[in-house]
């Protein structure tokens, strides 16, 4: 990703306000310049318009992921540990950056852009990736169960974005780590190989 200038990011973090204030449909380039004190024209010299302010801050997401599975790759750790890892990090991230959550789960949004729509699913493809890896060498080394790895990321994935959707509607009315954790420790049980199969 091309580093991006102060002012930048100064308007994709007043887009992000945006959106955690009212949601992504009230996102547009007259808010972010009104939030920031600027004219639109102002606005349009560091984005050509709403769509690469919104891919920015994919891109921003994206090089985040890519650095935590950098790092799992790189943990000398059992499988099981490294898909712990990957599932508490996110629930880390959506915690305190909680407008990512809104989105990147909000991949129904961008289909009327198919630029975006491709980005996040790069993003989500690259955790696919890592989690059938780990999954897979789990199970070759019998610490997670036989079953369709396509199946347990699935689970694991599932789990994560509907414990997430359940924390966004509630108004985070809940702690999303505290939560993740103990989600964890059930999915843990459940894709862990029992002594003896």
């Amino acid at each position: 990703m091309k580093k991006i200038t102060g002012r930048q990011q100064e308007l994709v973090e007043a887009a992000l306000a945006i959106i955690s204030d009212r949601g992504l449909e009230a996102l547009t380039i007259k808010g972010i310049a009104a939030r920031v004190g600027f004219s639109d024209a102002a606005v349009y010299r560091h984005f050509r318009n709403k769509a690469q302010i919104l891919s920015t801050i994919i891109d921003l997401f994206a090089s985040g992921s890519a650095r935590l599975l950098a790092e799992i790759n790189a943990c000398d750790c059992a499988s099981l540990d490294k898909i712990q890892l990957f599932f508490l990090d996110r629930c880390r991230v959506f915690s305190t950056e909680r407008v990512l959550a809104t989105v990147m789960f909000a991949e129904s949004l961008f289909q009327s852009d198919p630029r975006l729509a491709a980005k996040v699913h790069q993003v989500l493809r690259g955790h696919r990736e890592l989690l059938l890896k780990t999954i897979r060498s789990g199970q070759r080394q019998k610490a997670i169960r036989p079953l369709p790895a396509e199946h347990l990321f699935d689970v694991v994935m599932g789990s994560l974005r509907l414990l997430v959707l359940q924390w966004r509607v509630s108004g985070y009315g809940f702690d999303l780590m505290r939560a993740g954790e103990k989600l964890w420790r059930s999915l843990a049980t459940l894709i862990t190989e029992t002594k003896g199969g």
